[in-house]
């Protein structure tokens, strides 16, 4: 059977496993929710019913306080009470459809509120309110005041609700202990029922992976083996594997990579030593000829009888185009050479690279340099480093459109790498140019007005790159140009504090 297969199986009957407990716990769950439902209704119904009972009261309160004052003020808990009174009997009729006889007790209870209102208070109130008009009004309201009130008809029927209210409520309470019982118990049984299924399948899993494991694991630690191998250089390792199934196929396929890198090694091996090659001829056999026209041109100027300024100037144009092609000779050398040569990293402290740069540079007097205070110490290539900080420098003194100008070189520490700063209040660069500038032989300026061979910024980019950083550009016209670039720590960098540096 191929591993795929057997894969496939054991995932398949994990899931079919988990689906199980699934499927057990939403049906225990909702038996669970169903007792929580029928536990939560019988709370309702004795929330209303005494809710019920508070109107009543209310009713009667607000009815006995108007008869005694005669005030209408008393009437507003009545007839509020009987809005409220009306709209939880509703309620507990509804409450209570599936219960017979509580539902019986419920349209008794209104039956007695509804005699009560009808046959006594509302008489009552009607009589109360007309005892100011006349003697016989006022004989009439004591006669039925005698009859009804003083013999305790009213109270015999709110007793009589109120004792179905009490009918209702002792029900309800057996019916929320019993559904209680019933909600534990299914909590009890969803609990057990859930973890000997999760038991289950962690238990079918576990030895689903361990069988798989003990059958692939060998041939995976050969085969990480083989590749750490690759990674190491050695391309020449080979791994012999017998069965046909699918980890046959990727032994086979990384033999091969190892054989298509070993004939890419040897084939990058013999194209850079042609390179090399190349780059000896490049160096030698073609600047030979450039540095000869250049010494012929001197010797013309210098034998030249002549002082025609016109004839003059033109043996200078030569010799500058001369020095033109030989630096763009070297030029294009060194952008070749970026990420070919193996250099040897070193620590070292940015602060120091950048005064080595200067001091080669030699900016005019009256420029102005500053050095920020924590610039890092880095682990790297240091000519690699200069390179880059030697470029950046010298584009902001060449291309200043002042003699006076300021430069700032600022760091800042980031998660995994530094970023540098190096920015000047020059002339700027519109943003249209701020990727060309990157570009091999690109210049801002046509070189007759400054003279540069248009590589040292693609330099610049490729070092960046090879190492893994970044670099951009912000700056508009006429507002100064700042470049920015990252790059990555190693585990021996180490921030240190240094002082700020000014040259001018």
């Amino acid at each position: 059977m191929k591993i795929i297969t057997t894969i496939h199986l054991a995932i398949g009957f994990i899931l079919a496993m988990f689906c199980i407990v699934t499927f057990g716990y939403i049906k225990q769950t909702q038996r669970v929710q169903k007792s929580v439902e029928a536990v939560l209704a019988t709370s309702d119904v004795i929330r209303e019913g005494e809710s019920a009972q508070k109107m009543l009261l209310d009713l009667e309160t607000g009815m006995r306080g108007y008869l005694l004052t005669g005030r209408q003020t008393f009437l507003s808990p009545y007839n509020k009470g009987q809005v409220i009174f009306a709209r939880t009997v509703r309620r507990l009729d509804s409450l209570t459809e599936a219960y017979p006889s509580q539902n019986q007790l419920v349209h008794l209870i209104e039956q007695d509120a509804q005699e009560w209102i009808i046959n006594f208070s509302e008489p009552l109130i009607a009589a109360r309110a007309k005892v100011h008009l006349s003697s016989s009004h006022k004989q009439y309201y004591d006669s039925l005041f005698n009859a009804t009130a003083q013999k305790a008809k009213g109270k015999l029927i709110i007793d009589r609700a109120r004792k179905k209210f009490e009918l209702i409520e002792a029900e309800e309470e057996i019916i929320k202990r019993a559904k209680v019982r019933e909600m534990n118990d299914s909590l009890m049984q969803t609990n057990d029922i859930a973890l000997g299924l999760t038991l289950l399948a962690i238990l079918a899993g576990s030895l689903t992976a361990y069988l798989l494991g003990k059958t692939i694991r060998k041939r995976f630690m050969k085969m990480t083996a083989l590749a750490n191998s690759i990674a190491n250089g050695n391309y020449q390792v080979t791994l012999t594997d017998t069965r046909h199934d699918e980890i046959s196929s990727l032994t086979h396929s990384l033999n091969r990579m190892a054989h298509k890198l070993q004939q890419s090694f040897d084939h990058l091996t013999k194209m850079n030593r042609e390179l090399d090659q190349f780059a000896y001829v490049v160096s030698h056999d073609l600047k030979a000829p450039l540095r000869a026209i250049n010494n012929l041109a001197e010797w013309i100027a210098e034998d030249l009888d002549s002082q025609e300024p016109e004839i003059t100037n033109n043996l200078t144009i030569l010799r500058g185009r001369v020095q033109r092609m030989e630096n763009l000779i070297n030029g294009i050398l060194e952008y070749a050479r970026v990420g070919r040569k193996e250099i040897k990293k070193s620590t070292f402290s940015v602060n120091s690279v950048l005064k080595e740069a200067l001091e080669n540079l030699s900016p005019p007097a009256s420029f102005q340099v500053k050095i920020a205070a924590d610039m890092p110490t880095l682990t790297a290539e240091k000519t690699l480093v200069y390179q880059v900080f030697s470029n950046l420098l010298s584009n902001a003194f060449k291309y200043h459109h002042t003699q006076n100008g300021c430069v700032e070189v600022r760091a800042k520490e980031l998660e995994n790498m530094y970023q540098f700063e190096v920015q000047d209040d020059g002339p700027g660069i519109p943003k249209e140019y701020h990727q060309k500038v990157f570009g091999i032989f690109q210049t801002m300026e046509a070189r007759d007005v400054k003279e540069s061979t248009g590589i040292g910024l693609a330099i610049v980019k490729k070092i960046i790159e090879e190492k893994g950083g970044s670099i951009w550009i912000e700056s508009d016209k006429g507002q100064g140009t700042t470049f920015v670039f990252t790059w990555p720590k190693e585990k021996k960098d180490l921030p240190v504090l240094l002082e700020t540096a000014y040259v001018s």
